[in-house]
């Protein structure tokens, strides 16, 4: 009842905006690529669409990856889940929706306890998605790229404990990384958020991967603002990869933005 009531209301507040001329796909499409992550959740929503619903979802968490100054970043998150469950609610079989909205949970995650995120069932309901997601498209980098992140903060917050709680490993993790890798060679993304993750664990054995990954990630060509931004991450990590301990000091509180 309150999750329809919560639906209707985001749907009756969308509806109450005007739709710009211009608002298309390619308009939306052209935000993000710009980096203009609200613009283009605007555009994108105002189609009215499942698809449009799901790509500005997918634009604000754009935003909270990589811009770590934006303030009120819990709220952002929260409008980035009523957008994905919107257009679930719409088509319940878009699976661009299921990819947002994993990783929409996931920021929810992020801002509480490892434990309470557990009996709320956000990790295990963030995995279902994205599995969901991998087994009608086992090439989408994106959900393969985002389960090794979930392995990964699993690993970070709940160490053995919660590796063996949720059946997550590192092990794991790292291999759906390297699948994304493999699909999206020319996205930086899957090797910085894999080398963040490791570092965070600030395991000796993991050091020369995380180098790796920095190394081959900063050598790429950004295709638009998200890679850029990606890109300009890398550098400031790079800086600390010289000490180790400083290097996963810096990648756990990135990681916890």
């Amino acid at each position: 009842m309150l999750k329809t009531a919560r639906l209707t209301l985001l749907l009756s507040l969308s509806l109450l905006l005007p739709v710009p001329a211009s608002a298309d796909q390619a308009a939306a499409e052209a935000a993000y690529q710009q980096g203009a992550w609200e613009l283009a959740a605007y555009e994108a929503q105002s189609l009215e669409t499942a698809d449009g619903y799901a790509f500005a979802a997918g634009a604000l968490l754009a935003k909270l990856m990589v811009d770590v100054d934006t303030e009120d970043r819990k709220a952002l998150a929260e409008r980035a889940i009523d957008l994905a469950e919107y257009a679930l609610h719409l088509d319940e079989d878009n699976l661009e929706a299921r990819l947002r909205l994993a990783g929409a949970l996931g920021f929810r995650g992020r801002y509480m306890s490892g434990w309470r995120a557990y009996l709320t069932r956000l990790p295990q309901r963030g995995r279902t998605l994205l599995e969901e997601v991998v087994a009608r498209q086992p090439d989408n980098a994106w959900a393969l790229g985002m389960l090794g992140a979930w392995h990964l903060e699993v690993a970070r917050r709940g160490g053995s404990r919660g590796l063996n709680a949720l059946d997550a490993s590192v092990e794991a993790g790292m291999g759906y990384y390297s699948q994304a890798i493999a699909i999206d060679p020319d996205s930086p993304a899957p090797r910085y958020f894999e080398a963040l993750g490791l570092a965070a664990l600030d395991e000796p054995a993991y050091q020369s991967r995380i180098r790796e990954l920095v190394e081959s990630a900063r050598a790429l060509e950004p295709r638009d603002a998200f890679d850029a931004a990606i890109l300009a991450e890398l550098d400031e990590f790079a800086t600390y990869l010289g000490d180790r301990r400083a290097a996963s000091y810096w990648a756990d509180a990135r990681l916890e933005r």
